[in-house]
């Protein structure tokens, strides 16, 4: 009597045993259980006709494989019903396909989160597999944590902080498809934003809040207040006199006050340094007046002239090129020779503007006005010009009828002519 152990595993050779070939068709989908797993090959047991195998290309992709298990439900096309071991051959490739693919256009639909793979980088972004399908995250599209630009400043190269998330998962959400390639667009910013609205919901604009530095770019700063937001300073708003490089004015990890000045229907969030202390024009623009003394520090040497930063009050002014020297500097590579970047200059000031403009000089005052004015009237004189021809030609004529080219705009010079004060 042969001694049966019915609670042994089958052999290999018991599974693979021939199939009853009577009630199947190749093509046909069957539904059995998971028998066997592993990397190449899936065993399945169909009820009242034997095992099936699926290997090789008709696994359909690893992500799909990882999900299946000893033990689960499954379906499969048959594409031949006897092959050389005496088993069906089975395919996962059209139900795979079929069923990621509704999960796909269920998740767009839904606005739902998927899981993205990073397989490799380009220069515009990252290319991901969603449940085994080609996707493209767009740079543009990360969440403020993995934004390329507010990544490691030591790491001059983008392409080389972006490699750095290869093999890593990122949380998106799925925001086009392309049915003719079967490929994917997807934003990991989508969902970052979801978290933003919820946690933004107890933040209003005008509320400041205590911050530190993240990241600085060349038009602002990114600052990280409460639980992991991340808001924008601009260039404009880190100060109130005028910011050339933010990377100068902060270091990373710097604390910081910053007032909620902007909330957009993305929950983009602008902040501002400066607005969290007193506007110093105020209390200049209150007292200072046309022929007063300011020392200076020479900030940023430009074409017409130089920009200079008040060294007790941080107002910032702009001094002409044609203020000075009474020599007529007909080159703006001379200013060079008479100022330097970091030169400390007593400056007087010949007159300050409501829109927060303050002109310097550094001329005795009847001098710089003479100056001043004659370049009003030829300012006046190219307007009148504008208006007659009613063309965009930038330049007046002079007597000889040659061209004269001026530079004027309205960080150059006062649109009014100097009121003289009493003391003058």
């Amino acid at each position: 009597m042969t001694d049966l152990n019915i609670t042994s595993q089958p052999s290999m050779a018991d599974l693979l045993k021939r199939v009853d070939e009577s009630n199947i068709q190749i093509g046909q989908v069957v539904v059995g259980k998971v028998i066997f797993v592993v990397k190449n090959e899936v065993l399945i047991q169909i009820p009242n006709i034997g095992v099936g195998i699926v290997r090789g290309k008709e696994l359909y992709t690893d992500e799909y494989i990882d999900d299946i298990k000893t033990g689960m439900d499954v379906e499969a096309i048959v594409i031949s019903l006897d092959n050389t071991l005496g088993v069906m051959e089975l395919s996962f490739k059209a139900i795979g396909h079929d069923k990621v693919w509704a999960e796909i256009n269920e998740a767009l639909e839904s606005k739902s989160n998927v899981e993205a793979k990073v397989i490799d980088v380009n220069r515009g972004g990252f290319i991901v597999k969603v449940k085994g399908v080609d996707g493209f995250l767009p740079a543009s599209l990360l969440s403020p944590t993995h934004a390329i630009k507010q990544v490691g400043v030591e790491d001059k190269s983008l392409l080389n902080q972006m490699k750095k998330y290869v093999g890593q998962l990122f949380a998106v959400k799925i925001i086009n498809i392309n049915t003719e390639n079967e490929s994917l667009i997807v934003s990991e910013r989508a969902v970052a934003d979801e978290v933003t609205a919820a946690k933004l919901s107890k933040f209003k604009v005008g509320d400041v809040v205590d911050g530190v530095i993240g990241g600085a770019v060349d038009f602002g700063l990114f600052v990280r207040f409460d639980d992991n937001l991340d808001g924008l300073v601009h260039i404009s708003e880190i100060a109130w006199k005028k910011v050339d490089d933010p990377k100068k004015e902060y270091a990373l990890g710097s604390a910081v006050k910053v007032k909620i000045i902007d909330i957009d229907k993305d929950n983009r969030i602008n902040l501002s340094i400066k607005q969290t202390t007193p506007n110093p024009w105020n209390q200049f623009a209150k007292t200072a007046k046309s022929g007063d003394k300011l020392v200076c520090k020479v900030a940023k040497i430009v074409s017409y002239g130089v920009i200079v930063v008040g060294v007790e009050n941080e107002i910032q002014g702009l001094c002409h090129i044609s203020q000075l020297t009474e020599d007529n500097l007909d080159s703006p590579a001379k200013i060079h020779e008479l100022l330097k970047v970091g030169d400390v200059k007593e400056f007087k000031i010949l007159s300050l503007e409501a829109e927060e403009k303050l002109y310097l000089t550094l001329l005795e005052m009847d001098v710089a006005v003479k100056i001043q004015d004659a370049l009003v009237e030829k300012q006046n004189e190219y307007s009148k010009a504008e208006e007659q021809k009613n063309s965009s030609d930038s330049s007046v004529y002079n007597k000889t009828g040659e061209s004269e080219n001026l530079e004027v705009n309205e960080l150059t010079l006062p649109l009014k002519r100097v009121k003289k004060t009493k003391s003058e």
